[in-house]
């Protein structure tokens, strides 16, 4: 009776011996995974936002430009028109 209460043991046994490996593993690729994947969308979407920075930069510098140097005041409606349809063209 021991040996069959034994065999019974190990089938059950194997279950959870096979669950926890398969979770093991799982959790293994699936951090593998998301760590790739969670680099990709980081530099695409950060791309995206460095442009979005760049071109309120590029108007600042302009604007700090014309204010430093006295522009006239049809340079700086032209600068005015040109940021106002940037910021209204999403």
């Amino acid at each position: 009776m021991a040996g069959g209460q034994d065999l019974f043991d190990a089938i059950v046994m194997a279950d959870d011996r096979f669950h926890g490996q398969g979770y093991q593993e799982g959790y293994e690729e699936g951090s593998s995974l998301g760590i790739i994947e969670g680099r990709q969308h980081g530099t695409l979407h950060g791309a995206k936002i460095g442009s979005e920075v760049g071109c309120y930069q590029g108007f600042a510098f302009a604007w700090r430009g014309l204010l430093r140097s006295h522009a006239t005041g049809k340079d700086r409606t032209v600068l005015f028109r040109t940021t106002k349809h940037h910021g209204t063209a999403k």
